[in-house]
């Protein structure tokens, strides 16, 4: 009976009626983090073309490009965000009722971070 019942949970007509998608504050911080993802996963697959060549994947301030890599593993940042995008939208739907102000700090931090990482993949663009 519980995987019917966490299957029942993620039908789409339950989803829409969960409470955090009510909240103003929630909804915002979701939306922020979704429109920069989308806007993020959009910039990759458009400037990021398949090269035959190492590309650089990994900067350090110290030292500069220190790994070079294929083309495809510029995509990992904005996969990265969409990951914790989800991981920390799911906690802070199942904090919501408890504890509000933890959900808000989940989902602000999942804008935040979907932000550093649409900053650091356009960087990595630039240089690709």
């Amino acid at each position: 009976m519980p995987v019917t019942s966490f299957l029942s949970r993620l039908h789409p007509n339950h989803l829409r009626q969960h409470p955090i998608l009510a909240d103003p504050v929630s909804l915002t911080a979701l939306l922020v983090a979704a429109g920069v993802n989308i806007a993020n996963l959009v910039l990759v697959a458009a400037k990021l073309r398949q090269v035959d060549y190492p590309v650089p994947v990994h900067y350090l301030s110290f030292v500069g490009f220190d790994q070079m890599g294929p083309w495809y593993q510029n995509y990992r940042l904005g996969l990265f965000a969409v990951a914790v995008t989800i991981l920390n939208t799911a906690l802070a739907a199942k904090a919501f009722g408890r504890n509000r102000l933890a959900s808000f700090f989940l989902l602000i931090g999942a804008a935040a971070v979907a932000v550093l990482c649409l900053v650091i993949s356009s960087a990595f663009i630039a240089v690709v």
